[in-house]
């Protein structure tokens, strides 16, 4: 008789994207609210799905930012790259490690997409960035099956096209792809505003972007993973400040 599989902990995940972050000073707000509020919820898990920086010409004020935000946190912090900051030549990433936050920060850039394993989570995330933001490029492409006897979770950034309707957007995700996943939870980001796609069974949200200027709802997302019932998704906003978009 097989041994029965051990139920999947409980997980608290903050996920957030389209941060944008600009040499000014003001554009780290958003940031600095994100990293409270994984803070205040005590998260397991920081995912940032994407536009971590605003375009690839940052300097020296958006990495330091960047760097001094993210060593607040302590729990594991997966970034991927968005169509802002993508791993291009130009790309930001190329002039900041952000290792150097500390060893908890993992940035999967890698084109193809990768899997990042936390054993002691009982977490598998399977991230992919952008390096080409063009109509060829889909960002679930290359997505295998699921790691069984863990909670799996896809971070990935695209524009999101319902099945049948004719798109030529840049990195599109459809929902028979979404549907195809058969993972726990899929972390979205592109699209400034807090969205539900999910799918057949697969819970899939735009987490909004925390660095929207008050009048547009700033938002991050903070995700339970439970047995048995999956993934609750709540919308958490950003308190009135003066946030803005800069670029």
């Amino acid at each position: 008789m097989p041994r029965p599989t051990p139920p999947r902990p409980t997980l608290r995940l903050l996920h957030t994207s389209d941060i944008h972050l600009t040499d000014h000073p003001a554009s780290a707000e958003g940031l600095v609210a994100a990293v409270d509020v994984a803070l205040a919820h005590r998260v397991d898990v920081v995912l940032i799905a994407g536009d971590l920086f605003d375009h690839p010409r940052v300097g020296e004020p958006a990495t330091h930012a960047a760097l001094q935000q993210l060593a607040r946190l302590t729990q594991p912090t997966v970034v991927i790259p968005g169509n802002h900051d993508q791993l291009d030549e130009q790309s930001p990433y190329h002039r900041v490690d952000l290792r150097q936050a500390g060893p908890h920060v993992v940035f999967a850039g890698e084109p193809e997409g990768r899997h990042v394993v936390f054993d002691e989570l009982a977490l598998d995330v399977w991230a992919r960035g952008i390096a080409d933001h063009t109509p060829r490029h889909r960002p679930l492409a290359g997505y295998d099956q699921p790691t069984a006897g863990y909670w799996n979770v896809v971070v990935t950034h695209g524009h999101f096209v319902p099945d049948g309707e004719a798109s030529d957007r840049s990195s599109r995700i459809t929902r028979s792809e979404l549907a195809a996943l058969g993972c726990d939870y899929v972390a979205l980001g592109h699209w400034h505003h807090f969205v539900d796609v999910s799918v057949d069974g697969v819970a899939a949200f735009y987490s909004g972007s925390p660095s929207e200027p008050p009048d547009r709802n700033p938002t991050v997302s903070v995700v339970t993973l439970e047995e048995p019932s999956g993934a609750r998704v709540e919308r958490v906003g950003i308190a009135p400040r003066t946030l803005r978009r800069s670029g």
